[in-house]
């Protein structure tokens, strides 16, 4: 996934061979698959206002989660763009664009996943 998103965004970013962006592209989808399991979770066993008391401790225990993710992939691929550009740079076109639809669906099924399970089901 880095590797793809690295790719892309070095098309408009040509400053140097680490890409911040690749990386937190990563962490944030990592994040937001992270928060879908905890929402379906909370909508599934606790009643609205228990949620709002759970949801209003977790938040620093949140953004600590957010940041050390953030942190340990900006460590794991640090400097690692060559090695993958070595490893998946002679794929052939279909399996360019196919590995390009899985990253796609990667990073917006997350992000529509809340929104249809809060339409598909009463949570009041």
């Amino acid at each position: 996934m880095y590797y793809r998103l690295a790719t892309w965004y070095f098309r408009f970013e040509k400053k140097g061979k680490i890409s911040y962006g690749a990386s937190i592209l990563v962490s944030l989808s990592q994040v937001i698959i992270l928060t879908d399991i905890l929402g379906f979770f909370l909508l599934e066993f606790y009643e609205q206002s228990e949620r709002q008391i759970v949801m209003d401790k977790f938040k620093p225990v949140y953004i600590i989660l957010l940041l050390a993710i953030a942190f340990l992939n900006d460590f794991r691929f640090k400097n690692k763009y060559d090695i993958y550009k070595e490893k998946w740079e002679n794929q052939s076109k279909k399996e360019k664009n196919l590995y390009g639809l899985i990253i796609f669906l990667l990073l917006i099924i997350p992000l529509i996943f809340a929104p249809i399970i809060l339409n598909l089901f009463d949570y009041s």
